[in-house]
């Protein structure tokens, strides 16, 4: 449920852009909220619908005039600016926006609202092949595009040793940001170390992108930091996000198979799509690592074929055989874009109706052939 917040402040400068960042950040499912500049307007407002709200915040003066009855269960948060003295629970006026509203968050829901969103769940979507150049970076991409255009909010990790900068490109950076996914590799380390609880919230670290009308983590100049994240640093970084219980679905995008990052991401993953082309080298291989771990462990054989979905990328509209010795056979069928031959994959992808087409089809079968989402959920 929506965390109800009424924001009372005499500027309406503060309130109507505190509003739209609201509306159009991660938080506009996740906080209903209502504004006041005027205190007879916030005051009869209270005394009508109190018993609705979760959280007031507000300045002092506002606070210090309201006469009304407090529900037990509601909030009061004192909106201070800085040096300015408050009883209860107060905030920094002035601070990012994306690091209060978390706040507020937490204040509502505390423990209760961290289990729940452990509960409820990010679905982890993992995207693999066995061989390079099969189009992963575009099919996570537009699989994130895909969720998030439906209504979902969407995280895109790239743990590719090298990113795709193209994906990149236009993207706008959180207010607050502290620097990204390497500063955030770096907290997360010395939290665990000291034995404490991350400070800041993954919006301190994620941009937004415009294009993709989701979130990720712009790429890191230093290659060494992504080969130095390991099979247990990789975990911490998703469970990281998946417990900030602000997406409904993660996408993730890693190097080639084998290597600690894509380990991490097979045991990790609710989801995860193979890729293959119609080259006979890419059909072997895919093959041939099938048939070894199921001879090797067929218990974790038996689990990753559980959650996996065959896709079968570039496809010209020829019949493909199954994988050779094998009983796997293709859920999805992404079509080949003779636009791609530009070199420009990710964005003639997305401007292709043919290609959104089977996109939106895989999201489908992701999801079990159900609609990908109702009314703002994912259906798990």
């Amino acid at each position: 449920m929506p965390v109800r917040l009424v924001l009372a402040v005499q500027e309406e400068l503060y309130i109507e852009p505190f509003m739209q960042y609201v509306h159009s950040s991660e938080f506009d499912r996740r906080i209903i909220i209502t504004g006041f500049s005027r205190q007879d307007a916030f005051e009869l407002y209270m005394k009508d619908s109190g018993e609705m709200v979760d959280i007031v915040l507000a300045e002092p003066t506002f606070l210090e005039a309201w006469q009304g009855a407090k529900p037990g269960r509601l909030i009061v948060v004192s909106l201070c600016e800085r040096g300015e003295a408050a009883s209860g629970l107060s905030l920094d006026k002035y601070q990012p926006l994306h690091p209060l509203l978390f706040s507020l968050l937490n204040m509502v829901r505390g423990d209760k609202g961290k289990q729940a969103a452990k509960e409820a769940g990010t679905v982890v979507i993992g995207l693999h092949s066995m061989v390079g150049g099969l189009g992963k970076s575009t099919v996570s991409w537009n699989i994130a595009k895909q969720l998030a255009s439906e209504g979902a909010k969407v995280f895109y990790l790239s743990l590719e040793t090298v990113n795709n900068r193209l994906i990149f490109e236009g993207q706008l950076v959180h207010e607050g940001q502290r620097g990204g996914l390497a500063r955030l590799l770096y907290d997360l380390k010395s939290a665990e170390e000291g034995q404490q609880e991350l400070k800041f919230p993954i919006s301190a670290y994620a941009c937004r992108h415009p294009l993709l009308q989701g979130d990720l983590f712009a790429p890191l100049d230093n290659l060494d930091e992504m080969l130095e994240l390991q099979h247990k640093e990789t975990m911490d970084l998703i469970e990281f996000i998946a417990a900030s219980g602000l997406y409904d679905a993660m996408v993730i995008d890693t190097d080639t198979y084998p290597n600690e990052r894509a380990e991490a991401v097979l045991e990790r993953a609710d989801k995860l799509v193979w890729l293959v082309t119609d080259d006979d080298n890419v059909m072997r291989k895919t093959s041939l690592w099938f048939d070894h771990l199921e001879r090797s462990r067929p218990d974790v054989h038996g689990h990753i074929l559980s959650k996996s979905l065959f896709a079968f990328n570039q496809y010209t509209g020829e019949e493909v055989t199954s994988l050779p010795g094998s009983n796997i056979v293709f859920a999805a069928m992404l079509s080949y874009i003779p636009a791609w031959k530009n070199g420009i994959r990710q964005f003639a992808a997305m401007h292709s109706p043919l290609y959104q087409r089977d996109v939106q089809q895989l999201c489908c079968k992701l999801y079990g052939n159900a609609e990908v989402l109702r009314g703002g959920n994912i259906q798990r």
